[in-house]
């Protein structure tokens, strides 16, 4: 499908979720790698930057101060251009809505491309399942859940989240899975759930399954990390996903916990977790724990107020969170590294804060 023809109505598009440091990029880079498909990931946040914050989006006026607002962020952010313009054209020819805007600028980014099956990758909006399904009547949506305790080990040295806040990542954890096997019930057919862990062990056998909830025919290239690229098409750099950056080889984030993970997160992680880790398909660790232990586990779970909430509704009805440690739309929390244009966030070059 051409660019100009882009339709969140009759598009293939594909939306990618998961927790925080659950493999998604890696998973975005191969399906990018066939020949039909480019995934956008880490970018756009669609659902954290726009959905709903520009009511009514059948003004016009709210759909240009999207546009705007997202070319602004994607260029001084990631230097990714955004065709104003294009973008804005199109969207006049179609009836305005969340979903023609998203598929509008994703689109717009890889109109360098030929491909024509589309997607977007965001973390930490699984909840947003049910409203993409319905903006992309044909979507479909891949859930990529890791072992809490990876997940865990991998945020604790990534975030800049103040104490134990890292924590709130068993939370996630805890709530995407329990969210990801409702909705492959309630969606068959257009929601799959990817474990990470299978991914690396298994991994042309699991981007077989994929090829095919997908509709695309498998391809060798999708296991070959030389034919990885970002969103201009250049070579991906691994290195940039990873937290531990003296790892190298395949599978080596698969079980890191073993070697790496405090005793109470452990703890933590197969009380909060143990549900979610045994639908996941893997086994507890066994240990015996201490009294000492138990109390300096339940001292770190309830050390702000941030754990306290989550532990709370974790122990009223068993449900996890979708949220972020630190507030996601406030540009300080932005990881430096990935913020090409700091100056274009300060308060006074953009003081209304809604990029």
């Amino acid at each position: 499908m051409s660019d100009n023809n882009a339709d969140a109505l009759a598009d293939r598009f594909i939306f990618i979720t998961c927790p925080m440091r659950s493999g998604s990029t890696l998973l975005s880079r191969m399906l990018s790698a066939h020949p039909t498909v480019a995934i956008s990931y880490d970018s756009v946040n669609f659902f954290r930057f726009c959905y709903h914050r520009y009511d009514p989006i059948s003004d016009l006026e709210n759909v240009k101060r999207l546009v705007s607002d997202m070319a602004y962020r994607l260029y001084n952010r990631f230097e990714i251009k955004l065709d104003q313009g294009e973008c804005l054209a199109r969207l006049e020819r179609s009836k305005l809505s969340y979903g023609q805007a998203y598929v509008s600028i994703v689109r717009n980014i890889f109109s360098h491309s030929k491909k024509r099956i589309l997607g977007d990758k965001e973390a930490l909006a699984w909840t947003r399942i049910p409203d993409f399904l319905r903006m992309c009547p044909n979507g479909k949506v891949i859930v990529i859940l890791r072992d809490p305790r990876d997940v865990v080990t991998s945020f604790k040295y990534s975030t800049i989240a103040p104490g134990n806040d890292y924590l709130i990542a068993l939370f996630n954890v805890v709530d995407a899975v329990n969210h990801a096997f409702r909705y492959r019930l309630q969606y068959p057919g257009r929601v799959y759930v990817v474990k990470f862990e299978q991914l690396k062990m298994n991994t042309e056998d699991e981007l077989r399954r994929l090829c095919r909830f997908l509709e695309v025919e498998f391809v060798p290239e999708m296991l070959e990390q030389e034919h990885y690229t970002d969103h201009m098409g250049n070579k991906w750099d691994a290195g940039e996903s990873l937290t531990f950056k003296e790892e190298t080889g395949w599978l080596a984030p698969v079980g890191r916990w073993r070697r790496k993970i405090e005793p109470e997160d452990l703890y933590l992680c197969e009380w909060i977790g143990g549900k979610q880790i045994a639908q996941l398909g893997l086994g507890l660790d066994g240990r015996v724990h201490s009294q000492e232990m138990f109390d300096s586990a339940i001292k770190k779970i309830t050390s702000s107020e941030l754990l306290r909430e989550a532990f709370k509704r974790w122990c009223d009805v068993g449900e996890g969170v979708e949220r972020f440690p630190l507030d996601p739309l406030d540009p300080t929390n932005w990881d430096p590294g990935w913020v090409r244009h700091p100056e274009a966030f300060s308060k006074e070059a953009d003081p209304s804060g809604s990029n």
